[in-house]
């Protein structure tokens, strides 16, 4: 590559540094990708060091996450499934995308579309300008793009992000109402105690002991004591315990542990299976069905598990692929086989037969049902949970208020 020396005009600011590029058009087009007007361009001086004006890349990849929302992303892989399916050149389906997405993806497809004029292919085009994007999903367009069906590659990554982020989505929605109701019935609570509580302590003190109170009255002075000493613990407690569950799960050997025992939870240990389960025979089906031979297949799988205790597992069958082991041999000898028992009996089926794909996308739709019935299931149980609890223990300070002021009414007789 050949750098050269530009001065651009961006923001209203003039702004000059050394970019590298196949030829100075190529250099003058990904200034201008880049939201630039190319005022002067020209040979970099020999021992000029390119400079890049963008981030570094773990920057990149948060700032894609948390800026480039998933369904941004999939509406716009569907579209371009179907512009490539309609005989568009993919260079004008992405300046034509570029026009109608949010404004970081666009400037992604924009920078996208100056590297594929370079010569680079698609799926490495993305790998630079939206470090954020999946592996799976450039897998499956890669492959898309080796075998001439980047079009229908495109729509069947988008669905398979779509039932992804549906998944996340129903399991976040059957938590996030019962965990706002006890929150509040905390803070209420609390405010009760420590503010309404002690102005009737302070009016019976002189007329009872404590002691001699009644037994509701001396569960809420108690409770007054301890949140008195250690509430601050007690407010800190939840998300200490969420740091500390990061920073295990940080770790390789750690995480698999804390993914081991989540998957043993009454209740919610289900819930986790069946979500990993759906993940990975949807993503490996899915693989094998573009036509990914399976140890590829199998890599990419690996790479995306969030459940590492089901990532180390993987771990274990690549290797015993890579011995000559067949897939259903690799499951049959690793925790998957307890954990899906149905994939190891369709796969053993289907390796004789073929559609190995078809049955592992059948276990996954197994699996999201499962998942579904879990989480209503769930959602029955912790809201009316949610509710005796928050009930009992509202219901425990005021009768213990009640029964003070009656002890106080009837002391003062």
């Amino acid at each position: 590559m050949a750098a050269f020396q530009y001065t651009v005009l961006r923001d209203g600011a003039r702004r000059e540094g050394v970019i590298e590029a196949e030829s100075e058009r190529a250099a003058a087009e990904r200034l201008r990708a880049d939201g630039g007007r190319v005022v002067a361009l020209s040979p970099a001086p020999a021992g000029a060091v390119p400079q890049s004006s963008s981030s570094p890349r773990w920057v990149e990849v948060i700032a894609d996450r948390l800026l480039i929302r998933s369904h941004s992303v999939e509406l716009t892989l569907r579209q371009l499934g179907s512009l490539l399916r309609s005989g568009v050149p993919i260079l004008t389906a992405l300046t034509a995308l570029a026009r109608t997405s949010p404004p970081r993806l666009s400037l992604a497809l924009t920078r996208t579309a100056g590297v594929i004029r370079e010569g680079k292919s698609f799926s490495k085009a993305l790998t630079l300008h939206l470090p954020g994007i999946d592996r799976v999903t450039l897998g499956l367009l890669s492959v898309g793009e080796a075998n001439g069906t980047l079009d229908s590659m495109a729509v069947h990554a988008a669905g398979l992000k779509e039932r992804a982020r549906k998944t996340r989505e129903q399991i976040l929605q059957a938590f996030s109402y019962p965990a706002v109701v006890m929150l509040v019935a905390m803070g209420v609570g609390a405010y009760m105690v420590k503010s309404v509580f002690p102005v009737v302590m302070k009016f019976i003190a002189s007329s009872r002991r404590a002691t001699e109170m009644p037994l509701p009255t001396r569960m809420v002075i108690g409770l007054d004591a301890f949140l008195s000493t250690y509430g601050i613990y007690v407010l800190i407690a939840p998300f200490a315990l969420a740091v500390l569950i990061i920073a295990l799960r940080a770790s390789e050997r750690t995480g698999e542990m804390v993914d081991r025992v989540a998957l043993r939870l009454p209740l919610l240990g289900g819930a986790f299976k069946f979500h990993a389960n759906s993940m990975w025979c949807l993503t490996l089906g899915s693989l094998l069905a573009s036509g990914l031979d399976v140890l590829a297949a199998v890599d990419l799988v690996r790479d995306t598990m969030s459940n590492r205790f089901y990532a180390v597992q993987f771990d274990r069958v690549r290797v015993m692929l890579r011995e000559g082991s067949s897939l259903s041999k690799c499951i049959e000898a690793t925790e998957l086989q307890r954990l899906t028992p149905l994939a190891h009996t369709l796969v053993s089926v289907s390796e004789e037969g073929g559609h190995m794909d078809a049955s592992l996308l059948e276990v996954a739709r197994f699996s999201e049902d499962q998942l579904n019935r879990r989480v209503a299931l769930l959602s029955k149980l912790v809201e009316p949970a949610m509710f005796v609890f928050v009930g009992g223990f509202v219901g425990l300070v005021y009768f213990g208020f009640f029964m003070a002021v009656l002890t106080a009414t009837q002391s003062a007789r």
